[in-house]
């Protein structure tokens, strides 16, 4: 573990405003900072970093935290990889017994980086692999670029080579370049050209292998392990971030990504074998503000197109969409066109809009009355979904245009479409509130629901607890009667006990609770601790009404559990 002293000056050495500000644009709100979320899509700021507690909160999604839990959310790492970053970030010497604890993920990429050497030594050996590539128009130096390897017929041959290097069969396993069955460990990839998948930070963190014949799957990806997440990275990102400040291309195979790259579209990524997420948009959203999609033009890729679209409208990213006609795919047009003509086709990509236009018009008749209604309601609906007032006016127009309606007619459904939705969005954001205040739902503290009150009081006592030492001092030393038996719910109980054990340690900083809590765990302890800020004098007074409080929501608790004990007991 990171010593205490050194996880200390970590944090004095990354300001939270300055480490949060590399990722959120933040502007000065009088002591604090606010900026838009970037784990949650929002429109009106709600993120607000506080300076004298060095912490942050997002009043919209609940997230919370210092700048280490910030760290660890953003970059999907674990509590001492955060540390290890934000050591490395402002020059803190981690000493080197304390980095060589055998973290997993760690422990991943060191055996990564090991397979993805020898796939390149079997792609180097392999007639057959090397034939492929040429087949596929890759150069030398495309294949080096991107690290291109070869499985191997068998696979046995990895699992050997890694056993050879000192790593065990299980760590493979939980790496999944094994797995195991009942005959014992066997290879995850055989036969599969092997594209390494690579972070911004030069880390790969798992491989994509695809079959050289008709075989399905025609891709196969690493799962999920403690170092990769498919669902929160993006093949060849490394490349492309430096490259996608005017506009990022997104396609759906790594193929496609490769022969982009090769004829110079170096802001091309893909993808890993999953529709695309929030994550992911929050993700393109640190590098551009514009995508260009370019998935296939078949009824599965307009559907990944459509649903792409609104997840990266809703991140306030600007979307294109990309016509591949003529051939099958952008690597197919590119071999067949060449790089000029496919430099013309993104020129000419169509905004969501004129996507959506197109489709629909091909869907309904609007030579006939009920044509241009259905195909009105559609429009009209989608238009409601931009936020940009010029942007509406030019597609109302455009609707208007092609329909044959009157401009005024258009512009009043959209009117009333915007309504709806924002009716709707209002209707959503007070029921969110009112189950959040009730408890219904509550993961982290599942015994919320049934126990309003007590928690009310139980989070009350913690956030001051957090917030003025003096208080937690108090409790430690029996100067106010509260112990964890006083609490109602398990979650809150464990926070009380970590508390007093931090104080009795002599800590005072509530973040050292994320080597025992989860991230979603301390987004709950940050944000107990923000509801109790600036209490300062009135601390000692609101402990106490909190204590009496809890004290007899926990009587009235067990008065309850004694009555249904004896009907029970009088029903027997």
């Amino acid at each position: 573990m990171i010593p205490d002293n050194v996880i200390e000056e970590i944090k004095v050495r990354n300001d939270i405003a300055d480490v949060i500000g590399t990722y959120v644009t933040l502007k000065r709100a009088g002591s604090n900072m606010n900026g838009l979320c970037p784990f949650h899509n929002e429109k009106t700021p709600s993120f607000t970093v506080f300076n004298g507690t060095q912490s942050f909160y997002c009043f919209g999604c609940g997230a919370a935290g210092d700048v280490v839990t910030f760290i660890r959310k953003i970059e999907n790492l674990d509590y001492v990889e955060a540390l290890r970053f934000l050591a490395k970030r402002s020059g803190v010497n981690i000493p080197e017994e304390e980095q060589s604890g055998g973290v997993r993920r760690t422990r991943i990429y060191e055996m990564n980086k090991a397979a993805a050497r020898f796939f390149r030594s079997q792609l180097l050996s392999s007639s057959e692999a090397k034939e492929y590539i040429v087949k596929r128009g890759l150069d030398k130096r495309t294949v080096d670029r991107f690290g291109l390897g070869y499985s191997g017929t068998r696979g046995f041959e990895l699992i050997n080579h890694l056993k050879e290097l000192g790593y065990t069969e299980d760590e493979m396993v939980v790496a999944k370049l094994a797995g195991k069955g009942e005959r014992g460990y066997y290879p995850f990839f055989r036969n599969r050209v092997m594209f390494p998948i690579i972070d911004t930070a030069g880390a790969i963190l798992g491989f994509g292998g695809r079959v050289m014949d008709n075989s399905l799957p025609k891709y196969l990806n690493t799962p999920d392990t403690p170092a990769f997440n498919k669902g929160r990275n993006l093949f060849a990102l490394n490349y492309a971030k430096d490259n996608c400040k005017e506009c990022l291309i997104l396609c759906e195979g790594y193929m496609d990504v490769i022969a982009m790259h090769a004829a110079g579209f170096t802001n091309a990524v893909a993808t890993l074998g999953t529709a695309l997420t929030q994550e992911q948009a929050r993700l393109i959203k640190r590098y551009t503000s514009k995508v260009i999609l370019s998935y296939d033009g078949d009824r599965a890729g307009k559907a990944a197109t459509d649903r792409a679209s609104k997840i990266l409208t809703e991140v306030g990213i600007d979307v294109r969409i990309l016509q591949v006609s003529g051939a099958k795919d952008p690597d197919e047009y590119i071999k067949a066109y060449g790089a000029d003509a496919f430099a013309r086709l993104i020129k000419g990509s169509e905004t969501k809009f004129d996507f959506v236009l197109k489709g629909v018009l091909a869907k309904y008749d609007v030579a006939t009355d009920d044509g241009k209604i259905k195909a009105s309601k559609e429009l009209c609906s989608e238009i409601a979904t931009v936020d940009s007032a010029v942007e509406r006016e030019l597609y109302i127009h455009k609707t208007s245009k092609e329909l044959g309606i009157s401009r005024e007619s258009v512009e009043g459904d959209v009117k009333k479409a915007l309504r709806l939705k924002n009716r709707e969005r209002a209707g959503a954001f007070e029921k969110k509130l009112q189950n959040k205040a009730l408890g219904i739902g509550d993961k982290i503290n599942p015994e919320h629901s049934a126990n309003p009150k007590a928690v009310a009081a139980e989070e009350a006592i913690l956030g001051i607890m957090m917030l003025y030492p003096e208080r937690t001092a108090e409790i430690a030393e029996g100067k106010t009667e509260l112990s964890e038996d006083d609490f109602v719910t398990g979650f809150n109980k464990r926070v009380f006990s970590a508390l007093i054990k931090l104080y009795s340690e002599g800590k005072r900083d509530v973040g050292a609770l994320g080597a025992e809590f989860t991230q979603e765990e301390m987004n709950r302890v940050y944000e107990i601790q923000v509801k109790r800020n600036g209490l300062d004098s009135q601390s000692e007074t609101v402990l106490k009404d909190n204590l009496y409080a809890l004290k007899n929501a926990k009587a009235a608790l067990e008065t309850d559990i004694d009555k249904i004990i004896k009907a029970k007991l009088m029903g027997s």
